[in-house]
């Protein structure tokens, strides 16, 4: 999950590609983003983003 402006989003998904590495696990198809809220309405400190990658 990444709280924040989506610019920022590459640390998260620099910390879910490490902790994919560290249980030994490989991305096994496309990665998706699933926004939880408008960033016309909120905040950018609270834009909600929810990182998914398939792994095996």
């Amino acid at each position: 999950m990444h709280y924040g402006p989506y610019e920022e989003a590459e640390q998260s998904y620099q910390k879910l590609m490490t902790w994919i590495g560290e249980k030994g696990l490989q991305v096994k198809g496309p990665i998706r983003e699933i926004y939880h809220n408008n960033p016309q309405e909120v905040k950018p400190e609270e834009i909600l983003t929810e990182i998914l990658a398939p792994v095996g």
